[in-house]
């Protein structure tokens, strides 16, 4: 198969998924479990597509742990836990990554 009958199939079946739940599902009236289900999907995705960067860095003889990296993570997920703030958390996420970088190499 092509990339654009690929493309195109999953496409359609995203679109199906979605119009499916959005025609069948009356407006506010989820199930609550359902409900509390839904709120931990985008922390999750973020999370598994950050997390590879976290704690392997890309050189050009392949992937290779970065404890500094792994490090800084750490420390931003600590800020974010106490800060509750997006922008406090990223800006000192990268401050933490450039010194750890410096310190460690």
């Amino acid at each position: 198969m092509s990339f654009f009958a690929v493309a195109l199939v999953v496409s359609l079946a995203s679109l199906v998924v979605k119009g499916l739940f959005t025609c069948f599902v009356p407006q506010g009236r989820l199930p609550r479990a359902l409900d509390r289900i839904l709120r931990f999907i985008p922390p999750a995705a973020l999370a598994a597509l950050v997390a590879p960067a976290i704690v392997y860095a890309k050189t050009a003889s392949g992937s290779t742990f970065a404890p500094a990296r792994l490090l800084a993570g750490l420390g931003a997920l600590v800020i974010a836990v106490y800060s509750r703030n997006v922008v406090v958390t990223i800006v000192s996420g990268m401050a933490l990554l450039m010194l750890l970088q410096r310190v460690i190499g």
